[in-house]
């Protein structure tokens, strides 16, 4: 009971929406479901466009639309970019063929029959289904992945977030997650690949990244005055007009004024008309001509003498999950008038109906193929203010302004001109023969797809009419049929992703294609192979590259090694000196000039260890150019002190040398010759004794230098190997930790999905039970009902 009335006033709720909304009636009572369209947001190059009603291609233009089974293909060099009403984006590279299958409030179907896509999910209540001929993807919300598709193998690539990918050939489930290994699949097999993505295809999504990010920052003011669907459009109404508070039908309403048009401007006029799916479709030249002329009513204030565009207001869709608030988009709310060789239109008031081959907007009436809806007057609030042009340019060049006729009052069209519901023979004779009602500009298109290419665009639309609507909960259903597996075996190899052009001249679009010499390449090639980071922080894929630089640098810091003086290496302080009690000054002098030659030979092995290692250090991972300049300023430096040590021992030397007293007698005395000769043979021999014992001393000496040089040297090589090690450990730690994380992160996402069969296996059983208490309760009237009749 409870839920009974919680639904009911939700209904209530909603329909008192619908009646504060523009342009309500009857009509917006209907049952029927809104038709979403998304939006080619963004073009480089040529994108090609599929006309099912001429079996032929046309080139597309931004801002046109792009649904209903669209098929598209992107010339050499194209990119372009698709922003949906559910809060799903796509983009596709060159030589790609994307078709959309289905759309729903709650679900976005897309097919990739052959290049490059990335598709966004940027709504944690939308699922992405990707199909190619391969096998398809499955992306819940706040995903990223990128598509190869190739003519023999498909490579699936989770940029951000965790996707399924159902094999068509073994109907077998693959987890693919964010950082991991990539799925390389072919017709029978499936294989890892490396998880790199195309470096050029990266950047460009980057670079349209920040675009986007641009536009939703400077748009807050608006975005609130537009639903959620289409507030990712309002960037182009903060930067063209300005938003006012406009007394319209009893009542203050926010509405919206171009501020960047002339005063002469108006409505359908800076633009064109082209046919989709049956009704005509407007293609505005302006800037922010998709969102208004698409969405919404255009308002004519007599009293500021200014169009205003009013923005939709939600209403309740039925028949939609989770009751889904939606608005309607309107190939071109405007109604129709010609006379003669004249055709002309008038834009439609919020509460006018629109007419139409299909149920566009919740105020549209449908019109039949076999059926004549005749209007007989005008009904039109802003007849005064109709575009008249000759119907020969009607299907030509991008915008009405220069054709438009001028001084048509509503006396002229009331006498002279006939209301219509839509444009056919009736309003131009040669409509169903004039083959530029279906273009977007007068280019013509030079190259096309092969025949080929259609067999898929026919067979998707026919499998789309046949299996029905594809929401949310049909493809989360569909998707627990399949055994999950975590990774496919490693023993099978499949061939990276090839791929070759379709596009041909137009003169040889029928001809066999083996017959063709057509281009064929490597979707993604190696040289161009950027790996993806798990970190979900802003630094994204370039994270890894630079916590090694980090850890790089702090062990150029930490382990940058100090030239000592030879004191300092042997333990000594500053003003220590070991001196022999038998040395004389002049031994020490000695020692003293030695000691710089000793200290220049240390340096100069100290500075050749530091050269080698910093050529190991440019080997396969050159070290950063800072590192390397400091490391030279720190060798010059350590050198001009060992200089300044040298030169400052030198003069200290020779002051002690100036400074000492020579040794006198006190008496003086007179020795006989023997005396004399015992006395010189004594100093010869006591010289020659402390000579022997200064060369032993010295050898001692440096002995005890170069083995503290060389303990010295290990425990520097020592600490600079454990660095190194340190360093090469890091990363390994690091994907150590991602790869339990993502172990982790897939356990759940198992554990969860197990959870939520049995969620739904519990509602499918109760279900089951109320059903037979129905059916037994219902019975038991029956029962009731034969005896009281009985009776």
């Amino acid at each position: 009971m409870g839920i009974a009335l919680r639904y009911l006033s939700l209904v209530l709720l909603f329909s008192a929406f619908g009646v504060l909304s523009t342009g309500t009636s009857d009509a917006a009572s209907d049952k029927r479901e809104e038709i979403l369209v998304g939006r080619i947001a963004h073009v480089e190059g040529k994108l090609l466009r599929y006309i099912e009603e001429d079996k032929d291609w046309v080139i597309t233009v931004r801002d046109s639309p792009f649904g209903l089974e669209d098929a598209l293909y992107s010339g050499v060099d194209g990119k372009a970019e698709f922003i949906m009403p559910n809060r799903t984006w796509i983009r596709v590279g060159e030589n790609t063929q994307i078709q959309l299958i289905d759309l729903y409030p709650d679900a976005t179907t897309v097919d990739v029959a052959s290049g490059l896509a990335r598709l966004y999910n940027n709504s944690d209540d939308v699922v992405i289904k990707a199909t190619t001929p391969f096998g398809y993807v499955v992306a819940p919300g706040g995903t990223i992945f990128d598509l190869y598709v190739g003519d023999e193998s498909i490579e699936v690539i989770a940029v951000r977030g965790n996707v399924d990918f159902v094999h068509e050939g073994s109907k077998i489930r693959y987890q693919i997650l964010e950082g991991s290994s990539s799925i390389i699949a072919d017709a029978n097999d499936v294989a890892n690949g490396n998880g790199a993505v195309d470096s050029v295809w990266d950047d460009w999504n980057g670079k349209r990244d920040y675009v986007w990010l641009q536009r939703l920052q400077r748009s807050e003011n608006s975005a609130q005055y537009l639903p959620e669907p289409i507030r990712d459009e309002a960037y182009v109404l903060e930067e063209n007009g300005e938003w006012e508070r406009v007394h319209y039908e009893g009542e203050y309403v926010q509405m919206w004024r171009p501020t960047r048009v002339n005063r002469e401007w108006r409505p359908f006029t800076t633009g064109r008309w082209t046919v989709y799916y049956g009704d005509n479709c407007w293609i505005p030249d302006e800037s922010f001509g998709y969102v208004t002329h698409h969405y919404g009513s255009w308002i004519y204030l007599e009293s500021a003498s200014a169009w205003y565009w009013m923005p939709p207001v939600a209403h309740y869709t039925p028949d939609t999950p989770e009751f889904f608030i939606g608005l309607g988009w309107y190939p071109g709310r405007v109604g129709w008038i010609h006379s003669g060789p004249s055709i002309g239109w008038v834009p439609l008031a919020p509460y006018e109906d629109y007419y139409g081959y299909r149920p566009w907007g919740h105020r549209t009436v449908v019109v039949d193929y076999t059926t004549v809806i005749n209007i007989t007057d005008f009904r039109y609030r802003y007849l005064d203010e109709a575009v008249i042009i000759d119907r020969d340019y009607f299907y030509r060049g991008s915008r009405y302004t220069p054709h438009v006729r001028r001084n048509v009052g509503r006396d002229i069209i009331i006498n002279t001109y006939q209301p219509v519901t839509v444009i056919n023979n009736t309003v131009i004779n040669n409509f169903d023969t004039d083959k530029r009602r279906f273009a977007y500009n007068d280019e013509r298109v030079s190259r096309k797809p092969h025949a080929t290419v259609i067999n898929r665009i026919s067979d998707n639309r026919g499998s789309s009419r046949k299996s029905g609507r594809i929401n949310r909960d049909r493809i989360e259903r569909d998707l627990t049929r399949f055994d999950v597996r975590s990774e496919p075996l490693q023993e099978r190899e499949v061939r990276r992703p090839m791929l070759t052009t379709k596009l041909v001249d137009a003169s040889q679009v029928s001809r066999p294609i083996d017959t063709l010499s057509l281009q064929k390449k490597e979707i993604k090639p190696r040289a161009r192979e950027r790996q993806i980071s798990s970190d979900k922080g802003q630094r994204g894929r370039r994270v890894d590259q630079e916590k090694l630089e980090r850890a790089r640098e702090s062990v150029n810091q930490e382990g940058q090694r100090r030239i000592r003086s030879p004191r300092e290496s042997r333990g000594e302080g500053p003003e220590q000196v070991i001196r022999r009690p038998d040395q004389d000054p002049k031994a020490e002098d000695n020692q003293r000039g030695r000691e710089p030659q000793i200290r220049r030979q240390q340096y100069e092995e100290v500075q050749g260890r530091e050269e080698v290692q910093g050529r190991q250090d440019q080997g396969p991972q050159r070290r950063p150019a800072r590192d390397v300049r400091e490391s030279q300023e720190q060798r010059r430096q350590a050198a001009e002190k060992v200089k300044e040590e040298i030169q400052a021992e030198r003069q200290q030397g020779e002051r002690q040398r100036v400074q000492r007293p020579e040794k006198v007698d006190a008496e003086p005395r007179i020795r006989s010759p023997r005396e004399k000769g015992n006395q010189e043979t004594e100093q010869r021999s006591g010289r020659q004794g402390q000579v022997r014992r200064q060369d032993e001393s010295q050898g001692q000496n440096e002995q005890q230098i170069r083995r503290q040089q060389q303990v010295e040297s290990q425990r520097l090589q020592k600490q600079e190997t454990q660095q190194r090690h340190q360093v090469e450990n890091q990363p390994r730690q690091e994907q150590d930790v991602r790869r339990q994380q993502q172990e982790g992160t897939r356990r759940q996402q198992v554990q969860e999905t197990q959870q939520r069969q049995q969620v739904e296996t519990q509602r499918r059983q109760e279900q089951e039970v109320r059903k037979q208490q129905q059916e037994g309760a219902r019975r038991q009237q029956v029962q009731e009902t034969q005896q009281r009749q009985q009776v």
